[in-house]
């Protein structure tokens, strides 16, 4: 059988240690059981903690791991759950690291879940590589390995022995993926019925929501960021801005992309989108109405820019989101 390691990690969110566990274990057993056939286990499951000790997850769920992870050997994949506050200088971090690097040398296949994809950045494995991570840890991720590509709107990446998903129940998706790796389409085909999910994601754009950073210390940006959520809808009028906030047009334009990573324009177009995402969520209204409402005439210009920023058309992510009353 392939031998799978999960290690866990306290104050984690569960379901990114639990949900590849089931789907590991279950691989072979599942849909055999559901279909009357005798089971056939295809993975040896082994779930472990940096010192073997039992853990409390962030929904206080109390877990006994079996063994620590230096215990553990005769791996064929190790699986990474996601981690809390990394501290990218910490020593928790430098000795996973370390473990993790020795058993890839070994011929270990990794595999990151969520925020677990900082462990494996840290290894320096991924530099020059493709990864993904949880879309609300991406900004942060770039800061601490600016040499790893990330690509946060996808759902997973493979570089050969190199495996990372992107949030909390991508993690399934990734697990999947794996089975179908060591054992074939049949079976990840069968595993993804059983467990009622959808396999064929691939991208986790339509999940983003767009983080206004506001801790940069700039105040007068700051207060320009304020404005321009308050009048989203409204031309942007940069040169107008500059001056009623006492700047020249291209001290503002400067300063605003060196404190928030864009330009006002860039700026002021995610914050559109995400208008135009809460009234399809929440409303009936026409594209038309809604193209209108979040200040664009021409709605075709609006259904490019919404489907460059969600991956999906306008009315497949009303189809995905709309609240139910």
């Amino acid at each position: 059988m392939i031998q799978v390691t999960i290690l866990a990690f306290e104050q984690s969110v569960a379901s990114t240690f639990t949900g590849p566990l089931d789907v590991f274990h279950q691989a072979g057993c599942i849909w055999n059981r559901l279909h009357g056939l005798p089971e056939a286990p295809l993975f040896a499951v082994t779930l472990v903690t940096v010192d073997g000790k039992p853990f409390t997850t962030r929904t206080g769920l109390h877990v006994t791991p079996h063994c620590a992870m230096d215990e553990s050997g005769g791996m064929d994949l190790i699986v990474i759950g996601s981690y809390g506050e990394f501290t990218p200088e910490g020593s928790r971090e430098a000795r996973v690291a370390s473990w993790l690097k020795g058993h890839h040398t070994e011929g270990v296949s990794l595999a990151s879940i969520c925020t677990g994809a900082f462990l494996l950045a840290k290894t320096g494995l991924l530099d020059g590589k493709t990864a993904t991570t949880h879309w609300a840890a991406a900004d942060r991720f770039r800061t601490i390995f600016p040499l790893v590509d990330l690509q946060p709107e996808k759902i997973l990446t493979d570089e050969g022995q190199l495996f990372c998903s992107a949030g909390l129940s991508a993690g399934v998706d990734l697990s999947l993926y794996l089975v179908e790796h060591y054992c074939g389409t049949d079976v990840a085909r069968k595993t993804a019925k059983a467990f009622v999910c959808d396999a064929s994601r691939t991208s986790q754009a339509p999940y983003f929501t767009f983080r206004y950073p506001k801790d940069h210390g700039d105040t007068t940006i700051r207060k320009i960021q304020g404005h321009l959520e308050q009048h989203c809808t409204k031309p942007l009028r940069s040169p107008e801005i500059a001056h009623r906030f006492g700047m020249s047009l291209r001290n503002f334009e400067r300063r605003f992309k060196t404190a928030t990573g864009t330009t006002p324009l860039k700026y002021q177009q995610r914050l559109r989108v995400e208008l135009v995402r809460h009234l399809l969520e929440t409303t009936d209204m026409s594209f038309d109405e809604v193209s209108w409402k979040s200040g664009y005439a021409d709605s075709g210009y609006l259904r490019k820019l919404f489907v460059r920023e969600t991956g999906l058309l306008p009315v497949e992510y009303r189809q995905k989101f709309r609240c139910t009353r």
